[in-house]
C-alpha cells in the first residue's frame, strides 16, 4: 500500500502506517501503550498502521519521539517548509501557537494561507516558538505566499483593526501614547494606555478587551483624529455597508414622501470609481438571504 499523503493533514510530510508498525514493534510497545503516550486510543494507533487514516500534521513529532525515531526519517519530507509545515514540526496547532505569543489566530491563519504576512513583532517570537532561526521563517512565509499565488501585501487591504491602525502608521507615524492621548480626548476621559493600543494594533487577544472597556463610537472617532481621516475607516466593513444602507433607505423615504434632500459637497459629482463600490454593496445586500416571514 502506498505512503498516504492526505491534503487535509499532512500536505508535505509522508506518512505510511507501515514504518509507525515496525517502528512500534521495534520499540516494544503495544498499541495501547503508544496511544496512552499520545493521549489517544489503541483503535486510532490501528487506524494509522492500517493505513486507514492519517494522523494530524502536528501529531508527528510526538509521534516519532514516543518511537524514538528522527521525524524527517520516519516522516521524509518532500520539499522545503512553508509556515504551516513550521508550525506542524514543532507540534503545535494553530490555536496552541495563537495563545503562546497572546495574539488570536487570525494573523497565523492569514499568513499560513498566504493572504496576509506577518506583523514584524510576531516575527523573533514566532522562529522562537518554531525552535528555527528568523531567516527560515521568513524563507517559510515567503513559500507561503508562492503557494496561495495571492497578492503582495500591499495590493491587499487591511482587514482587522490591528492592520488598518498599521498601515496607517506608515503613512504618519506616531507612538501608542500618542494615540492612547487622542482616544482618550475622543472618549472624555483616561480610557486607555499605550499598552492599551498596542494591543490594539497588534490584535493581540486583550484587543477585545480593550475595545469593550471604551464608550461606543470613541475609539474609532480617536484614531480617525489621530491620522486625519474618517472615522469608519477603523470599523468593520460589514457594519460601514449596513450604515451605508440604511442611510440610502433613510433617504429613499425621504424622497418617498416628497421631502426634498439638498446635496453637499462633492460639486464634481460622484466618482465612476464610487459609484461601482456602491452598486457592489447594493447587490451584495440584494443577494443576501433574508430571513422568512412568519
Amino acid at each position: 500500500m502506498a505512503a498516504i499523503q492526505k491534503e487535509s493533514a499532512v500536505p508535505v510530510r509522508q506518512f505510511d502506517g507501515r514504518r509507525v508498525l515496525a517502528a512500534r514493534r521495534a520499540a516494544k510497545l503495544q498499541r495501547n501503550e503508544l496511544g496512552r503516550m499520545l493521549g489517544l486510543s489503541k483503535d486510532s494507533i490501528g487506524d494509522w498502521e492500517r493505513c486507514d487514516s492519517a494522523p494530524s500534521p502536528e501529531r508527528l513529532p510526538a509521534l516519532a519521539e514516543a518511537l524514538g525515531q528522527d521525524l524527517n526519517v520516519l516522516f521524509p519530507r518532500l520539499g522545503p517548509p512553508d509556515l504551516k509545515d513550521l508550525r506542524c514540526d514543532s507540534g503545535h496547532t494553530q490555536a496552541e501557537a495563537a495563545r503562546a505569543l497572546g495574539i488570536s489566530r487570525l494573523p497565523l491563519s492569514n499568513a499560513e494561507a498566504g493572504t496576509r504576512r506577518l506583523n514584524d513583532d510576531y516575527v523573533q517570537p514566532l522562529a522562537d516558538l518554531y525552535r528555527v532561526e528568523v531567516e527560515v521563517l521568513e524563507e517559510a512565509q515567503e513559500r507561503s505566499f508562492v503557494k496561495s499565488g495571492a497578492p503582495k501585501p500591499e495590493d491587499r487591504p487591511p482587514q482587522t483593526l490591528g492592520e488598518k491602525i498599521t498601515s496607517f502608521l506608515q503613512r504618519k507615524p506616531l507612538s501608542d501614547g500618542e494615540i492612547a492621548d487622542a482616544v482618550n480626548t475622543a472618549a472624555g476621559f483616561p480610557a486607555v494606555d499605550a499598552a492599551g493600543i498596542l494591543a490594539l494594533r497588534t490584535d493581540s487577544q486583550e484587543s477585545a478587551e480593550v475595545q469593550a472597556s471604551l464608550p461606543p463610537d470613541s475609539l474609532f472617532a480617536g484614531l480617525g483624529a489621530a491620522f486625519g481621516v474618517q472615522p469608519w475607516f477603523f470599523a468593520d466593513g460589514e457594519e460601514v455597508e449596513r450604515q451605508i444602507l440604511d442611510r440610502l433607505e433613510f433617504l429613499s423615504l425621504m424622497r418617498s414622501e416628497g421631502v426634498s434632500v439638498a446635496a453637499r459637497g462633492a460639486s464634481e459629482g460622484v466618482s465612476a470609481a464610487m459609484l461601482a463600490t456602491l452598486s457592489e454593496v447594493l447587490v451584495r445586500h440584494e443577494s443576501a438571504p433574508r430571513p422568512e416571514e412568519g
